[in-house]
């Protein structure tokens, strides 16, 4: 079963009412501690452990990136005029089954044709340690688990991702650098290039190894980096660099594939008639049964319409050898025979 955040969530809090006020609810400002008389909470740091060598969160500071903000009971979502400090969240997490390693409850353990679409939370770069943890022990960042609308916004994310291989065997690098972000599902919509200095990057180094006869894979190491600091790939005796690399724009990309592509023409066509298909199976069915039951009914009235064509001609040729002629000739007896013999002899003794 694929390991999540989950595990991290006491099985009695089903039980017992969590708070969550702490999702949509207006942060506590360094007045309001102030005139509380209370210390400024702790910064939660880039990296937080949920299980480690297993799980991660990385707090990625997001550089000169607009703020969207969601007031209480706000339907409309604004941009903060002066953007304040803001990170995104990202989610890594290994899996059991199947093995592999999950951003955001996506495989990226491996590079297929089509990467996968993945959002992310944007929180204020100050975001307590606190905070942090109650994000993490209530599993904020499973879309699977996590139903409750909050006060951070969520961007799709445009990406680079890349798996190099090292000397050793068993270990490779997981390359994840966020190239843009955008939000484009609500009201005034945007994006942003995360190209300023300054940005920073993941790179995590997996290792796979056999434990207890059954093959298993962990994080050894998990870096929140510059960009210019990422490990290069080695490169092969045939000359070539073992490195795997995909980029991803979600702006590029919808349901059935890439824009401009054959694929995604193939796979709309495919979609499009399956979907026809299922709306309308009943139609199809009974309008199937009725123009099988049509063609049988012609095929059979067409039979008999032969049949009967056929049907006159035969009589007529039975009529035919069973009628009675009046022309016939007649029966031979004894009687005809003497006479015809009897005439035969008048007209030789008249020669």
């Amino acid at each position: 079963m694929r390991s999540s955040l989950l595990y991290s969530l006491p099985l009695a809090s089903a039980a017992v009412a969590v708070d969550q006020s702490w999702s949509y609810e207006p942060d506590k400002t360094a007045d309001w501690y102030q005139g509380h008389s209370q210390e400024l909470p702790k910064v939660a740091p880039e990296i937080t452990t949920v299980e480690a060598g297993k799980s991660y969160v990385v707090k990625l500071d997001c550089v000169g990136c607009p703020f969207r903000v969601r007031q209480k009971y706000e339907l409309v979502e604004t941009w903060q005029e002066h953007p304040q400090d803001s990170s995104l969240l990202l989610n890594f997490t290994i899996s059991e089954d199947p093995l592999g390693i999950f951003l955001d409850d996506k495989d990226i353990s491996i590079l297929p044709p089509r990467p996968p679409p993945i959002t992310a939370f944007q929180i204020p770069g100050n975001t307590s340690q606190e905070i942090m943890s109650k994000m993490v022990d209530q599993n904020m960042m499973s879309h699977d688990a996590w139903n409750l609308g909050t006060k951070y916004g969520t961007f799709e994310l445009e990406y680079e991702h890349a798996l190099l291989a090292t000397p050793r065997y068993g270990e490779q690098y997981l390359q994840f650098d966020v190239t843009r972000i955008h939000m484009r599902s609500t009201h005034n919509p945007g994006s942003y290039s995360m190209d300023r200095d300054g940005q920073k990057m993941v790179q995590l180094l997996l290792v796979q190894d056999m434990s207890n006869d059954k093959l298993e894979l962990t994080i050894k190491d998990i870096q929140v980096i510059e960009r210019q600091d990422r490990q290069d790939p080695i490169k092969m005796d045939c000359g070539k660099y073992a490195i795997i690399t995909r980029k991803f724009n979600p702006l590029e990309w919808d349901y059935y594939g890439k824009f401009g592509t054959a694929e995604r023409a193939w796979h709309q066509i495919l979609w499009d008639t399956l979907k026809f298909i299922d709306r309308n199976g009943l139609i199809i069915i009974i309008v199937s049964l009725v123009a099988g039951i049509y063609s049988l009914v012609r095929w059979v009235m067409g039979r008999n319409k032969r049949q009967f064509a056929a049907q006159p001609t035969e009589d007529a040729e039975v009529g035919l050898l069973q009628a009675d002629y009046t022309d016939a000739p007649p029966e031979y007896t004894d009687t005809l025979i003497a006479q015809e013999q009897k005439g035969e002899e008048g007209k030789g003794e008249g020669r």
